[in-house]
This record gives structure tokens, sequence and C-alpha cells, in this order.
């Protein structure tokens, strides 16, 4: 048995890496099988970078390499379309491949078994480690059923897999940390509470700790390897009993590693304060969710609303850092009070701590069920967003969501700048250059070559027609469920904005993507941005002005720029630095882009790592071997 593991990313613009995908199913389960069935299997994880950056056609090629008996996927609701995506091009070329499909969208009621698919053998409905446990017996067969045509395994309810025979993934070498220093460590797996929103409860109803001595054993390790931050996977930390043992295992490793983790701020005292404080924890999140308190009575959050408002107030006074996340929508709440929610947390001076989430009405979950007596709408496919209902309309989600933005100055989806930097040397992004002058079709070649998931295409333009007209070759081509796409317009006047946004959402509007991203501006949301660079300060500020879809960026020169020093603007504004002027202007950058340095592209690499050098940012460079048409 020769199986790949593997767990895609959610595809976002603007990242020149990605964090959040920290492999810690594949990792886990990779150690499992091969520390108790070594000699009946053979494993591997899908490259890092390749799993994370590489195009669908790459991830194949990469897996089939392998000459796997199985592919096994770790499927969230942000990667399952794209995971059956692979694995019926997989199974198109492989039909012998078992395709495994597991992780937390895999439930009873989930979208993708309601329907029969084919390329997917067997579907897991659990805990991969049982499931692997019983399958290299082959005494799985007894825990099979048929759903819509689709084989699933099922766990039967308190049946667990040994926590003695599990594996530390990080510590055993199988789970590597990520590109800007960043760990993912599991230390408690279940949940106590039993909120009526959350899937994880059902998943595993039963609360595991992992040893004491385990942490202490990572900690070792991560200051040998200059880990920057380890993030503690555990729903409610300091709820379990462990909590102090924990502790004091980190403050015995003498930790000195920044740690991230989740609590419940009710129960907060100066004694668990102290504990987290001296095992290193700097940054903390918090699930408030609401503070209407028949609202989480009713959703079975057992806390305390203004208990754990106090609670919050303590850990920021004593220094942590904190996310404090609250959601709309949730039933029994209204658009009133969930607006005195905000307003709460402001008047305590939490503005910077809040994070604004959406509702999903997770198939499985209480929630569901009681959408679904109640008549309210929400999305029937991943990522099962509410649309409205219970107390709430549309129209009332976008001006919470509007308002929210407005009091926070948080903006769900703020603009990024494509890379400038036009050269082979390590760029995540295929790059074309087209001279639409000559060229207005967009050579298929092009697509069926890429082999990261993101490309830029730079459209040299005398004429908007030109531009009209290579923009419509590229959508036609694009692949909008499994690619990104940023098209840069190098034109200095201005386009037909309304025109290219009608071109662009009658073409996107039904992706995975723009569903994903449900709070944001709707030209934010779709899976091809259009920018336009503009040479003149006063093109750019009408094209600020007017423009809905395309987005503007001013390049920066020594013709332009002291005027462009010299104006007051309310908030920073896109820009890329011509090259070899970022030493020039670089007390300008540091005084209005230090904090949003996302905003800021270059046109030489060796100008960027200078400005971020001087502002404090590590500069990360993946090597990848990109292909340039």
């Amino acid at each position: 048995m020769n199986i790949v593991f593997i767990q895609l990313p959610l595809l976002d613009h603007g990242y020149n890496y990605i964090a959040g995908n920290i492999p810690n199913a594949p990792a886990t389960l990779q150690g499992f099988c091969l520390s108790n069935y070594r000699t009946n299997i053979k494993t591997i994880q899908l490259p890092h970078t390749i799993q994370n950056f590489g195009s669908d056609p790459m991830i194949v090629d990469t897996i089939l390499q392998y000459n796997p008996t199985h592919v096994a996927f770790t499927c969230y609701l942000w990667n399952v379309e794209r995971s059956r995506s692979i694995a019926q091009k997989i199974k198109a070329l492989t039909p012998q491949v078992t395709i495994l499909f597991g992780g937390p969208e895999i439930q009873l009621q989930a979208h993708i078994l309601q329907h029969y698919h084919p390329e997917i053998d067997i579907f897991i409905i659990g805990e991969g480690e049982f499931f692997f446990e019983h399958y290299v017996h082959n005494t799985h067969t007894r825990y099979l059923h048929t759903i819509n045509g689709n084989t699933v395994f099922i766990q039967p309810a308190h049946h667990f897999t040994p926590l003695k025979k599990m594996v530390e993934p990080y510590t055993q070498g199988y789970l590597q940390p990520m590109y800007d220093g960043s760990l993912s460590v599991e230390v408690i797996r279940g949940c106590p509470f039993t909120c009526n929103y959350c899937l994880y409860s059902k998943n595993t109803s039963r609360v595991r700790a992992f040893p004491a001595q385990t942490l202490s054993a990572i900690v070792h390790k991560a200051k040998k390897e200059n880990i920057q931050e380890i993030y503690l996977l555990a729903p409610t930390f300091n709820q379990s009993k462990h909590f102090a043992h924990y502790c004091n295992a980190l403050i015995q490793a003498e930790n000195t590693i920044p740690l991230h983790t989740e609590i419940r701020a009710d129960r907060i005292t100066q004694e668990s304060i102290d504990l987290l404080k001296k095992a290193g924890f700097k940054s903390l999140e918090v699930g408030l969710q609401t503070m209407n308190q028949p609202c989480l009575d009713h959703i079975g959050r057992k806390t305390n609303a203004q208990k754990e408002l106090e609670g919050i107030v303590r850990l920021k006074d004593a220094g942590f850092k904190l996310q404090v996340g609250i959601i709309p929508g949730l039933p029994t709440d209204t658009p009133e009070s969930f607006m005195n929610t905000i307003d709460t947390l402001l008047d305590y001076g939490l503005g910077n701590e809040i994070e604004l989430y959406p509702l999903m009405v997770l198939p499985g979950t209480a929630l569901y069920d009681e959408a679904l007596q109640h008549s309210a709408t929400f999305m029937q496919h991943p990522p099962y967003y509410f649309i409205e209902g219970f107390n709430f309309s549309q129209t009332d989600l976008h001006t919470i969501t509007q308002y929210f933005e407005d009091a926070t100055g948080f903006v769900f989806n703020p603009p990024f700048i494509p890379s400038f930097v036009m050269n082979k040397s390590g760029t995540l992004t295929n790059s074309v250059l087209i001279n639409c002058k000559k060229h207005t079709t967009i050579p298929g070649h092009i697509f069926n070559a890429l082999q990261t998931n993101h490309i830029i295409f730079y459209l040299l333009c005398d004429s908007s027609s030109h531009i009209d007209l290579a923009l419509q070759s590229i959508i036609s081509q694009c692949q909008f469920h499994t690619m990104l796409y940023s098209v840069v317009c190098m034109y200095n006047d201005i386009l037909d904005d309304s025109a290219i946004a009608r071109t662009l959402l009658a073409a996107t509007q039904d992706t995975f993507y723009y569903h994903m991203m449900y709070f944001q501006d709707t030209y934010d949301r779709l899976p091809v941005r259009i920018f336009q660079l503009f040479e003149t300060l006063e093109t750019f500020l009408h094209a600020q002005e007017h423009y809905a879809c395309i987005n503007p960026i001013l390049l920066v020169t020594p013709d332009n720029y002291t005027r462009i020093s010299q104006k007051d603007f309310a908030y920073p504004f896109p820009i890329v630095i011509q090259k070899g002027f970022a030493r020039h202007c670089i007390n300008w950058l540091k005084q209005q882009y230090s904090e949003s340095i996302e905003l800021v592209s270059f046109q030489d690499e060796a100008d960027q790592k200078y400005v971020y050098n001087e502002l404090g940012i590590e500069y990360v460079k993946i090597v990848f071997n990109t292909y340039f048409p």
C-alpha cells in the first residue's frame, strides 16, 4: 500500500506565501500509519510548495510520479470542490488508484454526499486513525454503508483509536514548519461543549489530551529550529483539566517562543493569566459570538456574556494580543442586539480586537435542522453561508458588515498588489507579458502549461478595445474553480470600468471563490482581479474616484514623487516603486506604509528586500520552478 496524503489550501489573491494551510491531518496520519503499520504501508505527503502553490495539472503529475495505490484527501469546506476536481483527473489517468476522502467536511448531510461521485472510492466519516487501523487489517468492511451510491465508512460513536498509538508529527519529523516560521500542533482533540452551530464536538465528542511532556519535546525541537510562533490546537485550552499541567510543562521547558491558542474568557482568573504569561502565550482567540445572553443560551453556548467580556478586558489589560470572534445571524439574536454587541465591545476599547465571522449553517449541526424548520436561506453547498432568516435579512447582514468596517477600520478584503518583479528567480506566480498592440487573443498553451495556481497577465495596450478583446480571450479560457487570475493593464487613460465589470460578472459570479468571500464587495471576491497601472497622478486619482471594478495602482517615479509625497491622502493607496527608486523614498514609505506594506509592489527584488529590512518585515522567498510562457 503506497498512500499519498494531500490537503489543499484556500486559494487567495495576494499571498506571497501561505502560512495558513498547515497539513496537520496528513502529517498526523502519516505518522500514525508508519509508526504502527510500517511493514504494510508506504506513505508520502505532497510537498508543501506543490500542494499550496501548484496548479491542478502540476499537482496531478506530482502525485502520479509517486505511483500511489491510494490518494487520501483531507477535506474542508474551502477545498472539497477542488479536491474532487483533482480526484477526477487522477481517476481518469489511473483508474486502479483508490481515492479516499476524509476530514471535517465529510459528514452524512454534507453537500458532496448528496450526489454520486464515482471517482471517490471511500468517504470516511470520523477519525482517519480509526479508519486506517481497520483498513490495514481489512476489517473496515463492517463499517461500510452506501449513501446515494457512494461507499461511506462511518466510525461508530465512542469507538476511538487509543491515544498511545498516536504520534506527535512535528517531533517525529512528519510535520514541517511553514515558510514564515510558524508551527501548529495538536494538544487536545475534542470539545466539551455542544454549541449548535459547530461540528467539532459531534466529530470528536470525547475530549482527549496529549501528554504534557509532548509539549516539552515540541518546545525543545522548536527552539533548535528557530520557530517564530507555535499555535496550540485546542478548542478551549484553558477549560481542559490539563491546563495547568500544560502551562507548567512549558514553563519548565523554558519556552521563549510566542504561543497562540483558543480559550474561554468567562473563567479567567489572575492565576490563569499568570500561567499563560509564564508559559509564553502572546496572543489568544476568544469566541464571544454575541453579547445577547438569550441567544447564547439558545445555541447551547454555556457561558455568561458579561463574564466573558470582563475576562476579555482582563486579558487585554494583561498585555495579550486578542482576536475576539463575533457572528451575526444567530437564531434569537437581532440586528439591533448585534449592533449593540459591536458598540459594547467598542465602548470597552476592543475595536482592534473584534473579528466578524459569517455564520455557516453546517450540515450535521443542530443549527442546520433549525434553519430548515424556520425556512432560513443558506447556501446548500460549501461554504454553507447563512443568507437570511431567523431575525436577519440579507440587507441587515450587509448593513452590519458595513457598520463593522466603518467602526473598526477593518477591511475584509484589502486590495493587494500583484508582483511587478519581472524575473524568473523564485516568484510564485506565472507571469505573462502580452503586447496587445499585436496580439489580443491569448494562446491556449499558456493555460495548459501553468505550474502555479495564480497567474498574472500584463497587458501592454494603446487602446481600450485591445484590453476588451484580450480580457474576453482570458476569461473564456479561465478555470475559475481552481485558479486565480490577475490582469494588469499597462495603459494610462481611463477605461470603461462598467463594461469590464459586466464582462467579469457574467462569467465569474458562480464560482467557489465568489461565494467564499461573502462579506466582501462584489468585485473583490471575483477569481479575476483587474488592475491598471497609472504613471500620472491625475488619472490615478480620477480612476480611484470612478472605478468600481478595476483596481488603480500608481507608479511612483522621480517625476511624480514630490507631488505624491506632499499630497495629503486620507489613507494609503496602492503603489509600485520604480526600479532603483526605493532608497530615495524610504522615509516616506516608513511613514505611510509601515502598517500596510501589502499595498506596495516593486519593480526590482533588491528594492523589496531593502524596504522590508528597513521596516523590520521578514522577506520570504520560496524557490519554485515557475514557467514563463
